[in-house]
């Protein structure tokens, strides 16, 4: 049996269509899911769709619609979104699923149970966009959320069930430091631990006289929302047989619900009893051509129109090379193409239609040869530090090393000028053995892209003749593939692998992406 590896992106919020935003979160965790499967992984890819907030029921008032309506056509618009784009994953939750409703319920017994559930009244600013309750230092001068700037803070004064998250406050402490990598990027950990050091705040978990949402087992003129709820969708992936796979192996998740994920999910999973995820991954926030993304802006891109009119290819390498997990970056279409064209097009497209050009002068078989220790020692050096990258989720160095690599290999041609001896029968050994290692650098490069592009990395294997790498990898022997050195066959040049994009000046990519 292979070793489980379990990651999830958040379930989102389902009064809306995933946008290019929740794309590169979920891109983020399927690349993560890809390479960890390839590696030998029975690997575990959750996503899914959080129905159980006032903003389905709102939505759902607008359209006329009943909120279980409303929730079972989104679910199937989010589906959709995903299926379209070629997302890998294994499991889509629904916080409306029978089997939801079970898994929460019971942890609510349990923690009412050990203590932690109580019946409280709670006055405060709420931002319905958030589903929460915020502090006069979480909103802005205007005194609203910053993340839901165009709505007005609610005043609430309610009496609801509430968690006892300032329980857990000295125990979060201790686990920040005993484990220092629990929350990546380092940088969003630190904002986390000065928050726990601030002070915790008992949260509410329920509603009362609601009847969309899960009643609480111990009084069902209550239903609980929101992040007691959503939450254990990450636990309801994994039962019905799937329990091995928990806890997750890495949530990935956008810096504006952090605090959710690494502050009460662990407290609520201490409350009941249950192991904690082993690392929680926080991507940054991105604009469009400087502008935040907003309806009303009209710059929201819609991730498969942008597929379907330039590639897939294109949108995941300037997403996942733009700018570091955990950052904020912006995404510009100008540079998105930039960046495809240089790094895809011009660099790893060029170097394969470069070795398939040679190779054809010599017959269409490399032979397998020794290689020289320089090429390598460079081989190895660029697959450890890939796979050291990839194994700390830093998904742009992996990138920039694959890159590198691709420059190595263009420059060692550079170097070796094989095209200004290829017809001179004298120094034929020698065109050979510059295609041998060409070739072997050209195997690898496949290898590594294979994670990120796996359609065209194995194109790219099988027009150098190397199916049984495909093989290999797709056997979820990935570190095998790094390993092996074979002949090479090449039968045709083919069409690019990477086609060039040409820039349309009349394209306006905040509007038309």
């Amino acid at each position: 049996m292979k070793p489980p590896f379990y990651i999830s992106t958040p379930i989102y919020y389902s009064n809306g269509v995933p946008h290019i935003g929740h794309t590169y979160t979920t891109l983020i965790a399927e690349t993560i899911a890809r390479y960890k499967r390839f590696s030998g992984y029975e690997t575990k890819f959750s996503t899914g769709v959080d129905e159980n907030s006032q903003k389905v029921v709102e939505k759902a008032e607008e359209q006329a619609m009943t909120p279980e309506a409303y929730a079972d056509m989104m679910a199937a618009k989010h589906r959709a979104v995903w299926d379209n784009l070629g997302i890998e994953y294994t499991d889509f939750v629904r916080t409306r699923d029978p089997r939801h409703f079970e898994v929460v319920r019971d942890m609510l017994q349990r923690s009412y149970d050990a203590g932690d559930i109580y019946l409280g009244t709670y006055e405060g600013k709420y931002c319905v966009g958030c589903e929460a309750y915020k502090r006069d230092e979480d909103l802005n001068e205007e005194g609203r959320c910053p993340d839901h700037p165009n709505r007005d803070i609610t005043i609430l004064s309610e009496t609801n069930y509430f968690f006892r998250l300032s329980k857990y406050q000295d125990r979060l402490l201790e686990l920040y430091e005993s484990q220092p990598d629990f929350v990546m990027p380092e940088y969003r950990f630190r904002e986390i631990i000065e928050f726990v050091r601030g002070g915790l705040e008992d949260f509410s978990i329920s509603r009362e006289g609601s009847t969309f949402g899960i009643p609480l087992p111990f009084d069902e003129s209550h239903v609980t929302y929101v992040w007691y709820d959503a939450l254990f969708n990450y636990y309801t992936a994994c039962t019905h047989g799937q329990e091995r796979f928990f806890p997750a192996d890495v949530h990935v998740v956008g810096k504006e619900i952090l605090r959710f994920h690494a502050v009460y999910w662990p407290a609520m999973l201490w409350s009941v009893g249950l192991p904690l995820p082993k690392n929680i991954l926080a991507n940054g926030f991105f604009t469009i051509d400087g502008q935040k993304i907003s309806k009303s802006v009209g710059n929201v891109i819609d991730p498969v129109e942008y597929v379907q009119r330039h590639s897939r290819e294109l949108m995941q390498l300037y997403l996942l090379y733009a700018f570091p997990v955990g950052a904020d970056g912006d995404f510009s279409h100008e540079h998105a193409v930039d960046a495809y064209n240089a790094h895809l097009a011009n660099n790893i497209g060029n170097l394969l239609n470069r070795f398939l050009v040679l190779s054809l002068k010599i017959g269409w078989n490399i032979p397998s040869i020794p290689l020289d220790d320089d090429f390598a020692n460079e081989i190895q050096n660029t697959t450890r530090t890939y796979r050291e990258a990839m194994d700390r989720y830093e998904l742009r160095k992996a990138l920039e090393i694959t890159i590198a690599f691709a420059d190595f290999l263009n420059k060692y041609l550079d170097t070796t000028r094989p095209w200004e001896y290829a017809s001179d029968e004298t120094r034929h050994a020698e065109l050979v053995r510059v295609l041998a290692h060409l070739g072997e650098g050209v195997r690898t490069l496949g290898v590594l892209l294979a994670s990120f592009f796996p359609k065209k990395a194995f194109e790219l294997l099988e027009r150098i003749g190397r199916k049984s790498d495909i093989a290999t990898i797709e056997s979820w022997k990935l570190q095998e593939s790094f390993q092996l050195r074979w002949e090479f066959f090449v039968a045709e040049k083919g069409v690019p692998l990477f086609a060039r994009v040409e820039p349309k000046s009349e394209e306006n990519s905040s509007t038309k992406p």
